[in-house]
């Protein structure tokens, strides 16, 4: 039995699809089981990452658990670790694997949302259960915030838009956690997840308006200008700075070009091309 936490979410969601498409016995975990639908054979279970209590007995039975944790939204997201990590011991789980962040990497970052999950990172290696960290780097998922102003009047709008990175599709970084979790020795690895090219928010607006026929420009907004307008639109200040480091990308960690999605799952990873072209109704 393998358990997904955060199972309703694009990637979560996705580990279930494709842990169930490999024939494997899945367990979602979701605060809320009646409300949550899957398509297969799925154990949906009910479960508070900040109430320990409500995980007591989740993880029986399960060998194998795919953790992905929210970053923000309440104080109680630093003790989701150590919540997870208990009730899986108790439970005997053979194997923990961490979605993390690439971000990880760059001792320098600082920012809210790396800290936590670096933080997470080091609370799971000091519990003694084997793990396997997954690093993702930016999602092409991203691109979607630009779909309103795509389609409505033509223009992409970013701060660092000539800044390369190397963004990969959700499908592959579910495909990545698959493949971990069904075949052996992982135990005590980490592996830094990119698409298979680096890539500026100037060329994923070309790209897009390549796959939609659309005429589509850039505006370079001054970063200053665009921290300011997340912080008045709510978004906490530890997420629009980590946010804008990881645009900025001073270190150079979003734009490499990692191997691991291939050699994990045995294909090469999507394209931003190939996922603009599967997005493209979005956009038009």
């Amino acid at each position: 039995m393998i358990l997904v936490t955060g199972a309703t979410g694009p990637v979560g969601g996705q580990v279930v699809a494709q842990l169930v498409e490999a024939g494997q016995q899945v367990r979602a975990l979701t605060r809320d089981p009646k409300g949550s639908r899957f398509s297969g054979d799925v154990d949906v279970v009910g479960g508070d990452l900040s109430k320990p209590e409500t995980l007591r007995g989740i993880f029986d039975g399960v060998e194998r658990a795919f953790v992905l944790l929210p970053t923000f939204g309440a104080p109680e997201t630093g003790t989701y670790d150590g919540n997870v990590i208990e009730a899986a011991k108790e439970s005997g789980v053979q194997l923990l694997v961490r979605m993390s962040v690439i971000a990880v990497v760059d001792e320098s970052a600082e920012d809210a949302h790396t800290s936590f999950h670096r933080r997470g990172e080091q609370t799971v290696r000091e519990s003694g259960l084997p793990w396997t960290f997954l690093r993702p780097g930016q999602f092409m998922t991203n691109a979607l915030s630009w779909a309103e102003t795509v389609k409505n009047e033509g223009y992409v709008r970013e701060p660092y838009a000539h800044i390369k990175q190397a963004p990969i599709d959700p499908l592959d970084i579910a495909a990545s956690a698959v493949a971990v979790l069904t075949s052996d020795g992982h135990e005590g690895k980490a592996y830094s997840l990119t698409g298979p090219e680096a890539i500026s928010i100037e060329e994923q607006a070309a790209v897009i308006a390549k796959v939609t026929g659309k005429e589509i420009r850039t505006i370079n907004v001054p970063p200053d200008v665009a921290r300011a307008e997340w912080l008045n639109e709510g978004y906490p200040p530890g997420m629009v700075d980590g946010i804008m480091r990881h645009m900025a990308d001073e270190s150079g960690v979003h734009g490499h070009v990692s191997p691991c999605v291939a050699e994990l799952t045995g294909r090469a990873p999507r394209t931003f091309e190939d996922w603009a072209k599967a997005n493209a109704d979005v956009f038009r």
